[in-house]
């Protein structure tokens, strides 16, 4: 009877093995952050918890506070994973259009992802230097595109940034349906022909 109660007081999701796992190789915070990605992915980021992240990954919810002080700190970690496969997509661009199509076709393709990348605010950028260096990374790629050697280094922060706003714009009209557009390669086109051009 003893042995049976010793069984039974430890938390059920402490005694998984993928949470036994998680610990033994020091992975928790890949492991929750992968979770997340995928609950955001399926759900949205609103709807996100860390009860549910901890569950999913099969450590105890209080586990996750060891290494994410808050909710928000583990959507911080997922949007800088959705940033870097932005950045990947992007890096192979060698023309104005190709930079567009590949920013679109991410957004279109990740609607929940984009969401929560967009969703975080400028002064939480400054807080983690990693989602910012990751944020960065497509606007060092837009630099090349988009920026002028012979214009100021302002001049071509603020050149990127234009385009950023117009693709943001463009793809968040697109996805509510509110865009008169034939589908996602229509809307591509239209940006390509009105950035690239603009940006000429």
């Amino acid at each position: 009877m003893e042995r049976e109660h010793h069984r039974h007081a430890a938390p059920p999701d402490d005694t998984t093995p993928s949470g036994r796992e998680s610990y033994r190789h020091g992975n928790l915070p890949a492991a929750a952050t992968q979770a997340a990605l995928e609950l955001v992915v399926a759900e949205g980021h609103e709807k996100l918890s860390l009860r549910a992240v901890a569950q999913k990954v099969g450590v105890a919810h209080r586990s996750l506070y060891n290494h994410f002080a808050d909710r928000q700190a583990l959507l911080d970690a997922v949007a800088e994973q959705g940033y870097l496969r932005l950045a990947a997509g992007l890096e192979s661009a060698a023309t104005r259009g190709e930079f567009i199509a590949a920013y679109v076709r991410f957004a279109v393709d990740n609607p929940a992802l984009y969401w929560l990348m967009k969703s975080r605010p400028h002064a939480t950028m400054k807080r983690r230097p990693g989602l910012q260096r990751a944020a960065q990374f497509g606007i060092t790629v837009g630099l090349r595109l988009f920026g002028d050697p012979a214009a100021s280094p302002a001049a071509n922060r603020r050149a990127v940034m234009k385009v950023l706003i117009l693709l943001h714009g463009g793809i968040s009209l697109h996805l509510g349906g509110i865009l008169d557009v034939p589908g996602d390669e229509g809307l591509i086109a239209e940006l390509q022909a009105m950035i690239a051009t603009d940006a000429a």
